[in-house]
């Protein structure tokens, strides 16, 4: 034989080959460090956060709120009541069923089938009956069946990743609420003592008119200061009552305004101890649902690659075939075992396989980018908590020593009052100063607690026990 025609065969031979190991699925994931790294290429990223000079592990538990407090009783109701949670429990379930249903071809198929059937000629008395059971499996040669269950897994991994973040948020969303409705409640108490003092000023002015002091404008003035006063507590009623009713709907209750929020806020917990930026990628429910969803998405196109190539399947069965003749006494029967394989190798599909494959490859960048973004997005909001917690820290600190001069000053001028040397309107008028700034202490120490719980959150922080909803 001529020496070209064997080598014809040999090089058609290895081109399939090839073109087929090229289209197998390749169904080794990437590593965490691998999609990080992808995702983060050309972005510098600090070896700690730039707003903390403080590099220890970071601790996910409680914020630092009490543990079995009215707080935690709260994020308990919350969680087992609210609307948003059911929702994604009942998404982690169609996910978790979704997984199971992307596994299925992997195991073969089970059938039974049954058939009878006459002769319709006039006279003819012929009459065949059977039944078998019939077994069919994929080959999945090319792993096209694995890639796709593993893409139903990730996906549920990122469902599952959803819920746990989902809860963290309701947890974080009810400590924050409930700040609100205390700062609002310690708010109404401040502004109706003001209104108060404000009273007594205008009625010891008033007093100061009939005996001539001072004029009718002096009157004027604060009449109008005490409706303003009054105006506050009004605002200060509608903000509590709101701040109540979106507590009560966080908690699945009806919104009616009853939640009873009389504590006293409570003091700013240590500073929390930031770890590394990468360690967030492993602590943030957010994240870890992008990067399985990325997973996912790698998977869907090695499915897709290999689907362009053959589907080899083989089957078998045992059934037994009856034959009746009306000529004959007795019936004819046999029983028959089908044994067989098949090949579909799709030629010609208009595109349609090819198209899926470019489909796949997009949505796989786009869950990259997604996950780039959402780590980003992540650091972002660590250091922009970082950078709040050092700067409202400065501004309680000043609005104390504001605090600390003012209460001395009213105690001061109580003294001078004593022996003469002060009014009793100028002391109400301290009075009212002291208020005022007891109330910006109160609203940037319930700022620097909300600011907490988001920093807690944006470190990856629990607020209760993150539980998955059991199949």
């Amino acid at each position: 034989m001529h020496p070209n025609r064997m080598i014809v065969p040999q090089l058609l031979t290895a081109m399939c080959a090839a073109a087929l190991m090229a289209g197998c699925a390749n169904l080794d994931a990437p590593t965490n460090q691998a999609m990080a790294e992808q995702a983060m290429e050309g972005k510098a990223v600090p070896e700690h956060w730039v707003a903390s000079a403080r590099v220890a592990a970071f601790d996910p538990a409680w914020a630092g709120f009490p543990e079995h407090g009215t707080l935690q009783a709260l994020i308990d109701e919350a969680l087992a009541n609210n609307l948003d949670l059911r929702v994604a429990a009942s998404r982690v379930q169609q996910a978790a069923q979704q997984a199971r249903l992307a596994g299925a071809d992997l195991l073969p198929t089970v059938g039974f089938g049954a058939r009878t059937a006459t002769d319709p000629t006039p006279g003819s008395a012929f009459s065949a009956n059977g039944y078998a059971i019939l077994i069919n499996w994929e080959i999945d040669l090319w792993g096209r069946a694995r890639a796709e269950k593993r893409a139903g897994e990730a996906g549920y991994r990122s469902t599952e990743a959803d819920y746990a973040y989902a809860r963290q948020s309701i947890g974080a969303l009810t400590a924050k609420s409930w700040l609100a409705a205390l700062e609002a409640t310690g708010q109404l108490a401040l502004a109706q003592e003001l209104e108060s003092t404000t009273g007594e000023q205008l009625e010891l002015v008033q007093y100061r008119r009939r005996i001539g002091k001072v004029s009718e404008l002096d009157v004027a003035y604060w009449a109008q200061q005490r409706e303003a006063a009054a105006d506050v507590v009004a605002q200060r009623e509608q903000a509590r009552m709101q701040a109540l009713r979106a507590l009560e709907l966080l908690l699945g209750r009806y919104p009616e305004g009853a939640a009873q929020a009389n504590e006293a806020i409570p003091d700013t917990p240590p500073p929390l101890a930031p770890g590394l930026p990468l360690d967030l990628l492993d602590r943030r429910p957010d994240l870890i649902a992008a990067r399985e969803r990325m997973v996912s998405a790698y998977f869907g196109a090695e499915e897709a690659k290999a689907a362009r190539l053959p589907a080899i399947s083989i089957f078998a069965g045992a059934g037994r075939f009856t034959k009746d003749y009306s000529g004959l006494a007795t019936s004819m029967q046999s029983w028959v075992y089908p044994v067989g394989a098949s090949l579909i190798w799709p030629l010609f599909d208009a595109g349609r396989r090819q198209i899926t494959l470019e489909l796949r490859t997009e949505q796989q960048r786009e869950a990259l980018a997604s996950y780039a973004r959402a780590i980003l997005t992540a650091m972002g909001e660590v250091e922009n908590g970082l950078t709040g917690e050092q700067q409202l820290a400065l501004r309680e600190r000043a609005i104390q020593r504001q605090y600390s001069e003012s209460t001395r000053a009213l105690e001061l001028a109580e003294v001078q009052r004593q022996i003469g040397q002060f009014d009793t309107f100028d002391v109400l008028q301290r009075k009212r100063d002291v208020l005022r700034v007891k109330g910006d202490l109160l609203h940037v120490r319930a700022e620097r607690l909300v600011q907490r719980v988001n920093l807690h959150l944006a470190l990856g922080g629990k607020f209760s026990v993150v539980d998955v909803p059991s199949e």
